[in-house]
């Protein structure tokens, strides 16, 4: 979130007569704790960021912000009852919002908080004692006042403060990690207007706010940052994460309308936009990525997951809707989604509804392609509606159609001119691309796409199965492979 936010004059918007229709698909509710909420301003604010660590034993902690300091909750001995563990208290006065940020690193925690009042400063608490006995607070390191966020580089053991000009980016040595020495700063117009930022291998990738661009910094000379790339926004430069393999760079923008952009940034002299995505209510707050999943706090909509398999063709694969109230674009529900956790878990903290404790289990994307055809004639504005998440696909002006979709089985409803026409099973495989020819009024069975069901079918069916290729049309059982009992399946359909 930015500081503006502080001086808009909110408006209470009565919406009647309307259902909001939570979309929830692929990731299970384990718990949601809501209490944290009792404690939130007369406005409903409070809840803020959310982040996780794991002890020695493997147990494993969500750490998420509350009104009057930080609650630190077990989510492994009791999943479905997290154990309050240790509380915070931190500084809680002049902010609407009630902004604190996390990380951990060695064994500690580094809290910042945007408010006024007690304990200012990076709050740090050693973690270690966990879970024979509960965390120790250590002294607060005072050499910034108030902070929005901050970033912790594992490797170098260094932490980046976002703090105020001209040192706009305050860097703390943490070879102690109880007891930070300040390193140096990015100053001026390095870094100005920083809002979030994220290091790995000596480079530094900074969303610059109301500078509307997002600076990419060579910090192997930590006392003299050397900007070598700016890539423009056209909304507020909210925050921006790396995939993987370091070819992309995905961020945000906190303004409504504003997508998911994923830059390839291989040639930073080239930096071309390679995909983009947004959720139904238009405004996402910020993205974090393991793997090839982009986790998205967003807002009103939940928390999403897309998969940037390909990064020109993202993938929504799950979906949770923390905030069923509506839809709408304000800076409600959705703050913060913590994916790295070593149980497949995922955290989500949401302003108005508390913490969330979701479970995933990594399901991809993949594409699926084809003809609509009716009796040989191709079909047009055919809407492929799943029955899974409400998403509509369309034929073309030929009948041909193509999309992504979650992997597995996945039914889908037919409609033309509004009237459901079919329902089919396609299956989606994962990462991969397959092909499938709707005939509509055919049965399931018709693997060659004639319109007739006999033993042309069947020799197709082998034919693939021997040639090792797969084909949506001959996977009888929808398991997503090919094999004898697709054959069996299908020589049964043709005798009876």
């Amino acid at each position: 979130m930015n500081y503006l936010k502080n001086s808009i004059l909110w408006v209470t918007i009565l919406v009647t007569n309307i259902s909001w229709a939570a979309v929830n698909y692929n990731l299970g509710l384990v718990s949601q704790v809501e209490n944290i909420t009792q404690f939130n301003s007369n406005a409903n604010f409070g809840v803020s960021d959310v982040w996780g660590y794991t002890d020695e034993t493997g147990i494993e902690y969500a750490i998420v912000g509350y009104r009057y300091g930080t609650f630190i909750y077990d989510v492994s001995t009791d999943p479905d009852n997290p154990n309050l563990v240790f509380d915070v208290s931190g500084p809680s006065g002049g902010d609407y919002y009630y902004h604190r940020d996390y990380k951990t690193y060695a064994d500690h925690l580094y809290i910042v908080n945007e408010m006024w009042g007690i304990d200012e400063g990076v709050q740090i608490i050693d973690l270690s004692p966990l879970p024979e006995s509960t965390p120790i607070k250590l002294d607060t390191y005072t050499g910034v006042d108030q902070s929005h966020n901050l970033w912790i580089d594992e490797e170098e053991g260094m932490a980046f403060i976002e703090s105020d000009y001209p040192n706009n980016i305050h860097v703390l040595d943490l070879t102690n990690p109880g007891s930070p020495i300040h390193l140096s700063d990015f100053s001026y117009y390095d870094g100005m207007d920083c809002h979030d930022i994220y290091t790995v291998n000596e480079m530094a990738y900074v969303a610059e706010g109301w500078s509307y661009q997002y600076g990419i910094y060579d910090i192997s000379d930590i006392n003299d940052p050397v900007r070598l790339a700016i890539i423009p926004a056209s909304g507020y430069a909210h925050n921006s994460w790396l995939n993987s393999s370091g070819t992309h760079l995905i961020t945000t923008e906190e303004t409504v309308g504003m997508t998911v952009k994923i830059w390839d940034i291989q040639d930073l002299n080239n930096i071309t936009l390679a995909g983009e995505y947004l959720g139904e209510n238009n405004l996402a707050h910020n993205v974090h990525i393991k793997n090839d999943f982009v986790y998205i706090s967003h807002y009103t909509t939940g928390i999403k997951i897309i998969d940037i398999f390909n990064p020109e063709d993202p993938i929504e694969v799950a979906a949770f809707d923390t905030y069923p109230q509506n839809d709408l674009n304000g800076f409600y529900g959705c703050w913060g989604a913590f994916p790295f956790t070593e149980n497949g878990y995922v955290y989500a903290s949401d302003m108005q509804n508390g913490l969330y404790i979701l479970d995933h289990g990594d399901i991809e994307a993949g594409w699926v392609n084809g003809s609509i055809i009716d009796i040989d004639v191709p079909v047009p504005n055919v809407e492929i509606k799943s029955t899974l998440n409400g998403k509509s696909f369309y034929s073309d002006a030929v009948g041909y159609y193509s999309f992504g979709f979650p992997q597995g089985a996945q039914e889908f409803e037919f409609f033309l001119n509004d009237e459901l026409i079919e329902t089919r099973i396609i299956t989606i495989l994962p990462h991969q691309t397959t092909s499938q020819d709707i005939i509509l009024g055919v049965d399931s069975g018709d693997v060659n796409g004639d319109g007739v069901l006999n033993i042309l079918d069947i020799v197709t069916l082998v034919n693939w199965i021997i040639l090792n290729e797969f084909n949506n049309s001959g996977d009888m059982n929808s398991d997503g492979q090919l094999n004898i009992l697709d054959v069996v399946i299908l020589v049964n359909i043709i005798l009876s």
